[in-house]
């Protein structure tokens, strides 16, 4: 068989942004509901034989977890998407998404479309463990998303499409684009980070270095097994530029910069001029000695980073990587559908538009 896999939120919410001036007569939001209908009926119109699963997220007991330990450890400042607007500050979207989420679920169930929310885990490690299975089981799958973490998933029976640019990304698209196997997307994030879900990742690592790296070594892992081989020598002779934790690295200041800091002026932790720093932390001294000769002192301490901030590239790859082994998931299933409420949803909503494209879900038993 063949299964859409759709991301919810990512969907909704999109749908909340990009028609956020939409109401109804009696002035209530529409715009997420005319958005994700829409898209709901596109998506029957393309991939006709699919079946249908809407995925919606639950909170991540684990990232939380493991974010907690990190703050704690002094790896990173805040948890796991704890930089989100919250209360009063959310974007008017995101509250018409919390507060019509359930009329839509409500408005899709009687589609015929199976939807599930387990409260531990997100939308993209529910699909993550349905793409697995399927694929394993020999189904073809499609991920519905614009969400970018979702190409760690990609594989022969596994695609992702992007509304929002038209566009089917593949495994093979994939590799020709980056030069790796797309489970190593996310060991790219573990050295860049991720700010929308506040992954922490390397400073000065952005996505292009991190990539490069990747490419190079095959993994987070064998990317910091080969800068340990590279700095062994350095890290014996100068004990201060190891360590792994937050504050050490911030802490690290030119003497120059001391000496303001000593005389009570304000001091905000920059990361000094890279030849100051080197020199500081003792490691111009083996350039002057020829023992050490990397190309770029910008290259040098951004390698450097990465392995002071090595425990946080650790925790990055287990935030950033899906959950894809849940077992007993519960199958997809086909729900009862009642068009006939779905056309009243349509009309209270005030998107008769959409009235007559809906039917194309309509099945031989409804």
């Amino acid at each position: 068989m063949k299964y859409l896999l759709i991301d919810g939120n990512n969907l909704a919410i999109r749908s909340a942004f990009a028609n956020s001036e939409l109401t109804n007569r009696e002035g209530v939001s529409s715009g997420v509901h005319y958005g994700t209908m829409q898209s709901l009926i596109g998506l029957k119109q393309k991939f006709p034989e699919y079946k249908f699963l809407v995925a919606w997220d639950g909170r991540s007991a684990r990232r939380r977890k493991e974010a907690s330990a990190g703050v704690e450890k002094g790896l990173v400042k805040s948890g796991y998407k704890a930089t989100r607007p919250r209360g009063d500050e959310e974007p008017k979207e995101i509250k018409d998404f919390k507060e019509q989420s359930q009329v839509l679920k409500l408005a899709i169930d009687q589609l015929g479309i199976n939807q599930i929310r387990l409260s531990h885990l997100e939308a993209d490690d529910v699909i993550a463990s349905y793409c697995h299975s399927l694929r394993d089981a020999g189904h073809e799958i499609i991920c519905v998303t614009t969400d970018k973490d979702y190409f760690q998933l990609l594989d022969d029976k596994i695609s992702i499409w992007n509304g929002m640019k038209d566009e089917m990304m593949t495994k093979q698209i994939w590799i020709m684009k980056n030069n790796i196997e797309p489970k190593l997307h996310v060991d790219v994030g573990a050295f860049s980070g991720d700010a929308g879900d506040n992954i922490i990742g390397v400073p000065g690592w952005g996505e292009k270095i991190s990539l490069k790296a990747i490419q190079a070594h095959n993994g987070w892992e064998e990317v910091l097994k080969h800068l340990h081989g590279k700095y062994d020598e350095i890290r014996e002779s100068y004990p201060d530029v190891t360590g792994s934790d937050f504050e050490k690295l911030r802490n690290i200041c030119t003497p120059k910069e001391q000496e303001k800091k000593d005389k009570g002026e304000e001091w905000k932790g920059k990361y000094p001029d890279v030849r100051e720093w080197m020199h500081f932390t003792g490691i111009a001294l083996a350039f002057e000695e020829k023992r050490w000769k990397p190309k770029t002192t910008s290259g040098v301490k951004n390698e450097i980073m990465a392995l002071i901030f090595e425990d946080r590239v650790k925790l990055a790859y287990s935030l950033k990587k899906m959950d894809s082994d849940i077992k007993d998931m519960p199958d997809i299933v086909d729900g009862v559908q009642d068009l006939e409420k779905v056309i009243d949803y349509l009309e209270y909503f005030d998107i008769e538009s959409l009235k007559e494209e809906v039917h194309i879900f309509e099945t031989d038993n409804s």
